[in-house]
């Protein structure tokens, strides 16, 4: 009996340390105690391997050193893998102007072989970043065409913490309403918060475009299209998240017209799926709870009589989001503007269009295509798009309602010639730059 109890006394002093030890989800696997990574032996071209990894709510393996470099290369050679994307991408020849594809900024440690990266300027071409997984050049890291052939790869997902949960995803367990043991009914606002905070949970609060991914991945191929999340206006246009987190992300539709004092996600069929936009409180379907993972809450059996709270139960905090806004100025022949941002035609701002060709080379980072919402346009001579490729993608005229351009890579170069503009009447164009 007493070796019993010694042996109780043992696991409850250990279940502090288990329950935060660092883990990975299923199916990747823990690489010194800061990365989970899953080998695929794929041959795919860079934009098809990455469309993978945003399925895990991940990018390509990240080495922010060189440990970091060496855990990869050999975890990429143990599994008989030739070469690897890079989880980064070069705008030109200097490793400054190189970006992690995790969103941690420019890459400061590097191993470039000698002469990399090299891009061509004119196409910008030769961005994607690779390396061999054995040889002697085995974690040197080389820059080619995103698109010219494809290789093998390794994703990178979030460290999590040790949970029986079935969504586990960067320290938080998920937990879609449609799989709850509730009633299949039309609820508001309210309704929703009070079932996760019975049981010791939030409604779902976002904080970075990867979580999206991740969340998207729940709900493929289930037939939902909408997912209210946690959110609530504390004044018009402004929101805040109500489990008390920093409004330090937003994905809001640049398009949308509706509104309301609660936010929506779109999982629709479209090729920007995840934008979010503003809905009223009173009729919600889907939500979404959510809890740290690693704690000691219990099993989920949410009653089907549910209680009501006081609407009022927001505190009176204020948290501006953090908003990069390039519209300061109009950014006309700068060398490159790194979204999410706005861009406009030289004069916009003041309502008096200007004269002077333009050309706007914008980018987003990550693993992402790049997506132009003109928010408003009203232009004589076109508005031309270009790919990362200088082929042209369109060109636009005239007054136009609200409309977007979805590139099919992560690099535009706009052009326009406003001489015509001011002169007939038209009045400029602003476009909000967004990854998808």
């Amino acid at each position: 009996m007493k070796r019993f109890f010694t042996l109780i006394f043992v696991f409850l002093a250990l279940l502090p340390v288990i329950l935060t030890t660092p883990s990975c989800p299923s199916g990747f696997k823990l690489v010194n105690k800061n990365k989970c990574l899953k080998v695929f032996s794929e041959y795919d071209k860079h934009f098809e391997a990455e469309s993978v990894c945003r399925g895990y709510g991940g990018t390509f393996a990240t080495a922010h050193n060189a440990i970091d470099n060496r855990a990869i290369v050999s975890f990429a050679g143990n599994a008989a893998l030739a070469y690897i994307w890079m989880g980064m991408f070069c705008f030109g020849n200097q490793s400054s102007t190189c970006y992690h594809d995790d969103g941690s900024g420019v890459v400061k440690y590097n191993n470039f072989a000698p002469g990399m990266p090299k891009v061509d300027s004119t196409i910008r071409d030769g961005g994607c970043v690779y390396t061999p997984a054995f040889g002697n050049d085995a974690g040197k890291w080389y820059s080619g065409p995103c698109e010219w052939t494809g290789i093998e790869y390794v994703c990178e997902v979030p460290v999590t913490k040790n949970d029986t949960c079935t969504y586990n995803y960067n320290g938080n367990c998920y937990f879609p309403s449609n799989l709850l043991p509730i009633e299949d009914v039309d609820r508001n606002f309210y309704d929703a918060l009070n079932i996760c905070h019975t049981h010791s949970m939030e409604l779902l609060s976002i904080h970075s475009r990867r979580e999206i991914d991740f969340i998207k991945s729940i709900y493929k191929n289930s037939g939902i299209v909408e997912l209210t999340l946690g959110a609530q206006a504390i004044q018009k246009n402004l929101f805040d998240w109500t489990d008390g987190t920093n409004f330090d992300y937003d994905n809001f539709d640049p398009l949308s017209t509706t509104n309301g004092s609660c936010l929506q996600m779109d999982l629709s069929e479209r090729d920007d799926i995840g934008m979010w936009y503003q809905t009223d409180c009173l009729t919600v379907k889907y939500f979404m709870c959510v809890r740290p993972a690693g704690s000691t809450t219990g099993a989920i059996e949410i009653s089907t009589k549910e209680k009501r709270v006081n609407p009022k139960f927001q505190a009176t905090r204020f948290t501006p989001p953090k908003i990069l806004d390039l519209s300061d100025s109009s950014n006309c022949n700068t060398t490159l503007l790194l979204a999410p941002g706005v861009i406009t035609s030289l004069g916009y701002s003041d309502n008096k269009p200007l004269i002077a060709y333009c050309s706007w080379k914008v980018a987003v980072l990550g693993p992402y295509r790049l997506g132009l919402y003109f928010t408003d346009f009203s232009v004589k001579n076109p508005v031309n798009v270009y790919s990362d490729n200088n082929t042209l993608l369109d060109s636009f005229d005239d007054n136009k309602t609200p409309f977007s351009l979805l590139a099919p890579s992560n690099l535009v170069t706009l052009t326009h010639d406003s001489v015509n503009d001011g002169v007939n009447n038209y009045h400029g164009f602003s476009a909000t730059v967004l990854p998808y």
